[in-house]
């Protein structure tokens, strides 16, 4: 384990979800073309995490290992994850599921390694840039790593099916 991991930045694909089925391999021989160096797990894929639209989080890079997400500002020798949502969230959202995956992925790490919700950044906070995209909010993001914020949001959960539970039983009994 590299203990030298001290932030998380999160990255969009800038690419629509609805316009490319496929990223992993877009990205993977963009990323070739581009920087040509492959990781320790066989992708050329700059970023250590891909999360596609249905939840499933693609690892592409080793944790600590060198990375090609944020090239200019030097974030790429391993002290930084770099995780990557498919989408162009300058037009559209996250899926529900995404973001269910970045936060589990978001709270998987942060215990990993004892990084700080405030470490972690989006790519436009280090670099001329959009990404993530208008439609990322930063204090959201950082809030899926809250465990007061989690636990209040499994509350609320379990009183809307509650309410939801008590609704059928009331038409149930209706009928």
């Amino acid at each position: 384990m590299n203990k030298n991991i001290k932030w998380i930045f999160i990255h969009h694909s800038g690419i629509s979800q609805k316009d490319n089925k496929d990223q992993l391999r877009a990205i993977n021989n963009y990323h070739q073309a581009k920087w040509q160096f492959k990781s320790s797990l066989g992708f050329f894929v700059g970023y250590n995490y891909l999360i596609n639209p249905a939840g499933r989080a693609h690892r592409t890079r080793a944790e600590g290992e060198r990375t090609a997400a944020a090239y200019q500002q030097n974030m790429n020798d391993g002290r930084a994850i770099h995780i990557c949502l498919e989408g162009n969230f300058e037009v559209e959202k996250p899926t529900a599921n995404q973001i269910y995956k970045l936060r589990d992925l978001l709270g998987s790490l942060t215990n990993k390694y004892n990084i700080s919700k405030d470490n972690i950044l989006f790519h436009r906070d280090i670099s001329q840039t959009a990404c993530p995209g208008a439609n990322m909010d930063k204090v959201f993001v950082k809030s899926l790593v809250d465990p007061k914020v989690v636990e209040e949001a499994a509350k609320e959960v379990k009183r809307t099916k509650k309410v939801i539970v008590d609704e059928i039983i009331k038409l149930l009994r209706e009928l």
